[in-house]
């Protein structure tokens, strides 16, 4: 509470199943089934998380990096189900560097990130693209001049427009003025 530890201790009372022999503790309200925590810890482990490492929010609760792990990789999990993406119409193709060059599909129309490969290969996207649901419905692609885009998206998306994004061209027409000068 308040940015410090707190411990809670609970007497709870043991049960015996007649039916099976085993043994088991009474279910407590707020208490995480899978961790003696609250479920409130496991919710502020979860957004936590997203801002700061592992080691740091373990060492602040007082679990291991572990369970901090595991509790996130639900979290992520559980989200990952409750997302529906809409099909744009203006889709957005390009790359980012994160520890090596990986495809970010936008929806340019919305301003909104809608998914990060695990990297660019031409096969890679084609498989992304051929499993987007209602494809049809994209008309407008906008990507880099990187050949393989243009042929996962012409082989995917025969319907789509083809649109090199303005950042590729202005930098290549500087590029040509800038020789031209010198």
């Amino acid at each position: 509470m308040h940015g410090k530890r707190v411990a809670l201790y609970l007497q709870t009372r043991r049960f015996r199943c007649q039916v099976c022999g085993r043994t088991f503790y009474e279910t407590l309200p707020a208490v995480d089934a899978k961790r003696l925590m609250t479920e409130r810890l496991v919710t502020w482990i979860a957004q936590e998380a997203l801002r700061r490492p592992f080691v740091h929010i373990a060492e602040d609760v007082g679990a291991s990096e572990g369970t901090v792990r595991q509790i996130f990789k639900e979290a992520v999990a559980r989200w990952e189900e409750s997302r529906r993406v809409e099909t744009p119409t203006w889709l957005g193709l390009d790359e980012i560097h994160l520890i090596r060059p990986r495809a970010v599909i936008t929806n340019v129309q919305e301003r909104t990130l809608v998914d990060i490969l695990v990297n660019r290969n031409k096969d890679t996207i084609m498989r992304y693209l051929s499993h987007i649901p209602h494809r049809d419905r994209i008309a407008v692609v906008t990507m880099d001049m990187w050949r393989p885009y243009k042929e996962a998206v012409r082989a995917v998306l025969p319907q789509a427009t083809i649109v090199v994004d303005k950042f590729h061209v202005v930098k290549m027409a500087n590029a040509a003025v800038e020789q031209v000068r010198k």
